[in-house]
């Protein structure tokens, strides 16, 4: 199955489901809230901490992927093939090993913060005395909710601090 696929698949689902719970939330008295999921993951100070981390490392990768690229552009003012070719695959060679490293460090962060967010909200909502907690995330899954229901900033603040406090 493509990516694709199983994004629509997934989109699909949610909007089922939120369907099907607003429709038993219409006949019932059950807590809800709605948290805006990607506010959530950048607000949240380990994100922010894990994403500073990579990017001195990121930059650093820059940094040389950068003077290969000077020194190609001095080469070729000279017109040195056989040294504008080394050259060329030393850059690609970085510039490739750049975005491989973006990409690693993207998903490693993805995952570590969102291990850790879930435990937390799951905590949140026991402590909120909330029934259900519906992620919003800018894909459909909520299409609209008014302020009533928006706990995210009370959710980033609570996450926020429960990391600060090592939990």
């Amino acid at each position: 199955m493509t990516t694709i696929k199983i994004l629509a698949a997934c989109m699909l689902m949610c909007i089922l489901t939120g369907i099907s719970v607003f429709l038993k939330l219409k006949t019932d008295n059950t807590k809800i809230a709605v948290v805006d999921a990607t506010k959530l993951f950048s607000q949240y100070n380990m994100t922010k901490e894990l994403e500073g981390k990579a990017k001195i490392k990121l930059l650093a990768m820059g940094k040389q992927m950068d003077s290969v690229e000077t020194l190609l552009n001095t080469v070729k003012a000279l017109k040195n093939e056989n040294e504008i070719n080394r050259l060329s695959n030393v850059y690609a060679y970085y510039k490739d090993k750049l975005e491989d490293q973006y990409t690693q460090s993207n998903r490693e962060i993805n995952e570590l913060v969102w291990k850790r967010l879930n435990k937390v909200i799951d905590d949140y909502g026991k402590k909120k005395g909330l029934h259900l907690i519906i992620g919003a995330n800018g894909m459909g899954s909520v299409l609209y909710n008014d302020d009533y229901y928006d706990l995210t900033n009370d959710a980033v603040i609570y996450v926020n601090k429960n990391y600060e406090e090592g939990n």
